[in-house]
């Protein structure tokens, strides 16, 4: 048999926020009204989730950071998933974007989240290696065509020539 041999693609990263993506309060958040604060889980989570692991390698990007392990991931019937640690006090009032820049390095990656500021934005536009940015609605959380966008982006990233 002649050629190179097959080189193993390793799948992008899928980082993951909880709040406001996957569990979500059907209201804006009211200071005053805090007492009827009820998120909830997006019932079809689950399923998208389960769905994305076959393209992504799935990461807890949440200030929830291994608490989602305990509390987010069985009810979403997930197994244990790495969790990028930020560091609250030091990088305010972005404390997200540092630490996932460092825990991402040079994979290929797309992030979900409802609070990715411009410095995100800037930060993906920049990179040398595919970077998706899904932007949602605090109040409606993850949605079908949000997994259908990322699902798209990585089968795109699997036809493209590996370098």
């Amino acid at each position: 048999m002649s050629g190179s041999p097959a080189v193993a693609r390793t799948k992008p990263l899928l980082l993951l926020d909880v709040d406001g993506v996957l569990l979500v309060a059907r209201a804006a958040w009211d200071h005053d009204e805090a007492a009827d604060y009820e998120p909830t889980l997006h019932p079809e989570a689950g399923a998208w989730l389960a769905e994305l692991t076959r393209a992504f390698d799935l990461v807890w990007a949440t200030t929830w950071e291994h608490l989602a392990n305990r509390v987010i991931a069985p009810a979403l019937g997930l197994p244990e998933l790495p969790a990028i640690e930020f560091d609250m006090a030091r990088h305010a009032p972005t404390p997200k974007l540092p630490s996932a820049i460092a825990w991402v390095g040079d994979r290929p990656c797309a992030w979900i989240d409802d609070d990715l500021k411009h410095d995100a934005d800037t930060w993906a536009a920049g990179r040398t290696v595919p970077t998706l940015l899904v932007h949602v609605e605090t109040t409606v959380g993850m949605e079908r065509r949000h997994v259908d966008r990322l699902l798209a982006w990585a089968k795109d990233l699997r036809r493209r020539p590996i370098d």
